[in-house]
């Protein structure tokens, strides 16, 4: 079977990249609104670009129900120049998971997430302590597709990686660092141990219990 993309609704087009084109990194990225308000949010329309330069690039799906229908990551991206791409090992899943909730803007959701929150190097933006890798990011390009999308190119001009998912001659060792990917629908992921589902959580309906 095949499909022209002009003749696809834009869900069906979605439903088609997204089940895909996997797995697919994760980044939890954080930003600075004009306040100096940390955001945080996860996306999966990511990856590293190359290496001379370092860049890497995220698609942003814009926001309909805000004034200027932008998600507050595009909107402090664009007004600040500068982000963080905090990527995120299996046992950060569910602490990614809560910080994909829409909350209202200028509500903290690494605070709802339980995480903490450790100075950068480089940039504005506040890096996320837990996570074993960081890359400090220069907004590059931002290329405005559209009313759904936004995609940008960063510059990642400070890297950062826990010492407990290096070896002793300083490369990563991969079962350390325990990475996991987006896969199917809207709650599958994958990690070195397999598949699994994350729960389905609102701040509207309140958080489930952290699973022990």
């Amino acid at each position: 079977m095949d499909w022209s993309c002009d003749q696809l609704g834009e869900r069906e087009r979605y439903r088609l990249l997204v089940n895909t084109v996997l797995p697919r990194p994760i980044a939890l990225v954080t930003t600075c609104d004009q306040q100096g308000r940390v955001n945080t949010a996860p996306f999966s329309f990511f990856n590293v670009m190359g290496s001379e330069p370092a860049v890497l690039a995220l698609g942003l799906e814009n926001d309909a129900h805000s004034a200027d229908g932008l998600k507050d990551t595009t909107r402090n991206m664009l007004a600040t120049g500068q982000f963080v791409v905090n990527l995120i090992s299996a046992k950060m899943a569910r602490a990614m998971n809560i910080c994909g909730i829409a909350y209202p803007t200028g509500q903290a959701e690494h605070l709802q997430a339980g995480l903490d929150l450790a100075p950068s190097v480089q940039v504005q933006p506040p890096r996320i302590a837990q996570c074993p890798v960081q890359f400090e990011c220069r907004l590059h390009t931002a290329l405005d597709l559209g009313p759904l999308r936004h995609i940008v190119i960063g510059e990642i001009l400070h890297l950062h990686c826990d010492d407990a998912i290096l070896t002793p001659e300083g490369r990563i060792d991969i079962d350390a660092y325990d990475p996991i990917g987006r896969m199917h629908g809207s709650d599958w992921y994958v990690g070195l141990q397999g598949r699994f589902q994350s729960e389905k959580l609102s701040h509207q309906n309140g958080l489930p219990p952290t699973q022990t």
